[in-house]
């Protein structure tokens, strides 16, 4: 009896034991349990901060380099216009700077014409006098001499075209040869050339025998005859040019005629003596020309292809501005198709940037994605393009790309 309760209370100990035990281990284990539960979860918390952290800070750098982009962009755009203006500027420069000079020198040339014209009209006239007094001196000299009062009198001539700044060979034409309806061989003293295909006839075989004679001659009867006689002189002159009809067979001829008489004074005394004469000469197609006036003449012929000359030279400027505008107005077409085209250059560099690295489904963050679902490239996509933003869940790329 004794044995059976020591066993019953040995089994009863054992089991007491035993159950202590466990208890004690299952305390142990929940213990271990709890804390490892707050390991993790605080372990997840730090996880969890750590991805905020860094998706904030990849956020940031893609907006930098977006930013960045942006500036580049513009600053490439403004160098790229500025460039584009330099060169336009430069060319236009170039094409108006040989425009401008040939203005300039016109404008000079016109100026410098006009102030001196005063003084070249002055001298003419110094010329003119300095003549008249050579022709009067020389008028004693060639008493009864007709072939030399012929030669003296187209030696005065030539003096007076010289003088007037026309050229011989392209401004008049000496002993010009031509030849009238009828067949008759004309020989005129001098053909000037006017603009147009004009040209003035002089003539200067005038004889100044009976004046030579009048000046000579003592005053009174004899003297007044000897006038008479110049007077009848010149007529007969003038009626003999009438008949040559040089005006008809030179072309381009003004109709009339230029007789030329050598001197001054010749010239006034014959005016004086018969009043009439000029007019009725002038009714023969004929003109009675002393040296002042026939110098006038020719220094207007003169004036006229100066004239014609500038008006050829405004007409090329203004020729040379028609080319010019023209060439200036292909210019500007082609300097507004460039400014097209830098803005549409624009627009599509941002409208690829946004399909690059911004935006849901950027290129960038699909391959990115990519790498996180395993892929291993033998090459990374530089840092500036890998923003983090508009991934998919878990880094995973969306669906569609933009």
């Amino acid at each position: 009896m004794n044995v059976i309760l020591i066993l019953l209370l040995a089994l009863a100990a054992a089991a007491a034991g035993y159950a202590a035990g466990q208890l004690h281990a299952r305390r142990t284990l929940g213990g271990e349990a709890e804390r490892a539960r707050r390991a993790a979860a605080e372990a997840q918390a730090r996880l969890e901060a750590e991805r905020r952290h860094a998706a904030e800070a990849a956020q940031a750098q893609a907006q930098a380099l977006r930013s960045e982009f942006r500036t580049m962009a513009r600053d490439m755009a403004q160098a790229e216009g500025q460039a584009l203006r330099t060169q336009h500027l430069h060319t236009l420069e170039s094409l108006l700077d040989p425009l401008g000079k040939r203005i300039e020198a016109f404008r000079e040339q016109f100026i410098a014409g006009h102030a001196a014209m005063d003084r070249y009209v002055k001298d003419l006239m110094e010329r003119a006098e300095s003549v008249g007094r050579e022709a009067g001196e020389l008028a004693q000299a060639l008493r009864g001499n007709n072939k030399l009062q012929g030669n003296w009198g187209e030696a005065v001539l030539g003096n007076l075209l010289d003088a007037a700044g026309l050229t011989r060979g392209r401004d008049y034409d000496v002993q010009y040869q031509t030849q009238a309806d009828d067949g008759r061989r004309l020989i005129p003293d001098v053909v000037v050339r006017l603009p147009g295909g004009r040209a003035v006839i002089v003539d200067s075989k005038v004889s100044l025998t009976a004046y030579v004679r009048y000046a000579a001659a003592p005053a009174g009867s004899a003297q007044e005859s000897e006038l008479r006689e110049h007077v009848a002189s010149v007529r007969r002159h003038v009626k003999e040019l009438s008949r040559k009809d040089y005006a008809a067979a030179v072309p381009g001829s003004i109709g009339y005629v230029l007789m030329f008489i050598p001197g001054e004074a010749p010239y006034a005394a014959a005016l004086a003596a018969d009043p009439a004469l000029p007019a009725d000469a002038y009714a023969d197609r004929v003109i009675l020309v002393n040296p002042t006036n026939l110098l006038m003449a020719l220094q207007l012929a003169h004036n006229l292809w100066q004239s014609d000359l500038q008006r050829r030279s405004v007409g090329e400027i203004y020729a040379s501005a028609e080319k010019l505008y023209k060439k200036f107005a292909l210019f500007a077409q082609n300097f507004v198709q460039i400014g097209r085209g830098v803005r549409q250059l624009s627009e599509l560099y941002d409208k690829a940037e946004r399909q690059l690295t911004t935006g849901r489904g950027n290129i960038v963050s699909q391959l990115e994605g990519w790498k996180q679902k395993g892929l291993t490239p033998g090459a990374d996509l530089p840092s500036a393009l890998r923003p983090a933003a508009d991934d998919g869940p878990d880094g995973a790329p969306p669906a569609s790309a933009g």
